[in-house]
Formats: C-alpha cells, sequence, structure tokens
C-alpha cells in the first residue's frame, strides 16, 4: 500500500513539473516573440523616419530622392500600424505626442518628443534606460 501511494504521488508531482514547464515554456516564447515583433516595428520605425529625413535634405529632389522618400514614408506609416498593436503603452503615447507635434525634428519640441520616444523604445526591448538628454545628442548632434 505504502508503494502504491509513493507511486502515485510520484507521477502526480511529475504531471504537475511537466505541466508547468509547458506553460512557463509557452508563456516564455508568447513574451519573446512579442518583444521581437516589437523590436523590429521599433527598428523599423526609426530605419524609414531616417531614409524619409535624408531624402528630403537631398539638394537634388530627382526621382531616386523622391522615390527613396516615398519608399521611407511606407515603411513608417507599416511600422506605426505594428507599434500600435505590439507596442508599449508608454511608447505608443508617446509616438502619439510626436504625431500631434507634426512629426518634424526641426524644432526643439519635435526633437524632444522624438527623443524621448526613442528613448522608451530602448527601454521597452530590454536595454538599459538612458537619459533623454544623451538620446538627443546621440540623434541631433
Amino acid at each position: 500500500m505504502h508503494f502504491l501511494i509513493q507511486t502515485s504521488i510520484t507521477f502526480l508531482a511529475a504531471g504537475l513539473g511537466a505541466t508547468s514547464g509547458a506553460f512557463l515554456t509557452r508563456r516564455t516564447e508568447r513574451f519573446k516573440h512579442l518583444q521581437e515583433l516589437r523590436s523590429a516595428a521599433y527598428a523599423d520605425f526609426l530605419r524609414g523616419f531616417a531614409k524619409v529625413g535624408r531624402a528630403q535634405v537631398d539638394k537634388m529632389r530627382d526621382d531616386r530622392s523622391m522615390s527613396e522618400e516615398l519608399e521611407g514614408r511606407v515603411i513608417v506609416t507599416d511600422s506605426r500600424s505594428r507599434i500600435a498593436v505590439y507596442g508599449g503603452r508608454d511608447v505608443v503615447h508617446a509616438l502619439s505626442k510626436f504625431i500631434s507635434l507634426g512629426t518634424q525634428t526641426h524644432n526643439p519640441e519635435g526633437m524632444h518628443a522624438f527623443a524621448e520616444l526613442c528613448t522608451l523604445m530602448r527601454a521597452k526591448t530590454g536595454r538599459q534606460r538612458v537619459s533623454s538628454e544623451d538620446i538627443t545628442r546621440v540623434l541631433f548632434s
């Protein structure tokens, strides 16, 4: 009888362990996948924004720069949609603020909003938090 109880407890513990392990693995994989989707959306937004900016300051506004600007705008639009779905609450709010300011980095308010957005994107992808001032210096100096 003692052997039967001990065997039952062993099987029960093994079953609970396997179930818990599967649950935690699934949860970790979902989190990892969400982080990958976020990181890709954030990186694409920044890449598209840089592409648009680079094309707009091109002194020769030819077909190549117009095409590059259009491509950048498409990337930005696509990434904004993904940020709306996968982005962290703080990042979505910061992006909304940046959009409300006209998505311009030619004025101090726009520069600050863009730097804050980059700072939050960095933090939400698991990187150490850095100051907006440091980000502003890196982006605009």
